[in-house]
């Protein structure tokens, strides 16, 4: 995450935007987290989510949904934000250095969420990354990510949001994906991914109706829930939503052997 100075982005920014924001941002940033609460399962013993921030994400996720919750982050101020706002007895907030000291966790998780993370980070980085969600993901675990679709009309987007609004992109999203590009390039910058997870599912969201907010927050809400996402593949939206699955050991041994007489 070199390069740019995360610490320039306000104390709770985002929490705020979802929760008092313009409408077209608020609804924006709810239904991405709800999509991701969509793709996990009802009832599961614990969550992690790398890249957690403010806290925001875990804040929506009921303990009867996840017994054990921990968010983490590199930036201690977000993380002291979301302790004193979100944190409970069982959900925590911890601050790590950089993704390298994830080795610190010990615990295996039911499910990793990654919500618009990996864009941010460096090659080295995303490969380190990968690397502790497999060592933390228990088998038969699922990993929930979301990142940016350079195959929409993001790129437009993130010029405007450049230009116009108060957080600026350019610096931070250094590690692009496409919905049609993103298993590959995942395969191609961790090479074991492949063999270590199955891909479950793989949709878009945020077309169109974010910008509806703009006249109705209510009537968007309803209309971004209107259709289940494993329902829809419509490849151009906004979001890339991506689901994948742990694999057990068993499943890795196939994994391998397919990927290698390919």
């Amino acid at each position: 995450m070199a390069g740019y100075d995360y610490e320039r982005i306000p104390i709770g920014f985002y929490d705020r935007v979802m929760r008092s924001g313009h409408p077209v941002r608020r609804l924006w940033h709810l239904s991405k987290f709800e999509r991701v609460l969509d793709c996990l399962p009802n009832t599961a013993e614990s969550l992690l989510d790398i890249g957690c921030f403010a806290g925001t994400f875990l804040s929506l996720v009921p303990q009867s949904r996840f017994a054990r919750q921990l968010g983490v982050d590199v930036l201690p101020s977000q993380i002291e934000y979301a302790r004193a706002r979100y944190g409970s007895t069982f959900r925590d907030f911890r601050y790590v250095e950089s993704i390298a000291r994830l080795d610190r966790l010990r615990d295996a998780f039911d499910c990793v969420t990654l919500i618009e993370v990996v864009e941010h980070l460096a090659i080295s980085e995303v490969r380190q990354l990968f690397k502790e969600i497999s060592r933390l993901l228990a088998p038969g675990g699922q990993l929930v990510l979301t990142t940016p679709n350079y195959a929409s009309t993001w790129p437009v987007l993130e010029t405007l949001l450049n230009r116009f609004s108060d957080v600026e992109y350019t610096e931070q999203h250094i590690t692009k994906f496409t919905y049609f590009d993103i298993e590959r390039k995942l395969a191609k910058l961790y090479p074991p991914f492949a063999s270590e997870f199955r891909v479950e599912l793989k949709t878009t969201s945020h077309f169109v109706t974010p910008f509806l907010a703009a006249v109705s927050f209510r009537l968007a809400r309803f209309l971004s829930r209107a259709i289940p996402h494993r329902h829809w593949r419509f490849p151009l939206g906004n979001l890339v939503l991506l689901v994948a699955r742990r694999c057990d050991v068993a499943e890795q041994a196939i994994s391998a052997r397919a990927v290698a007489s390919r």
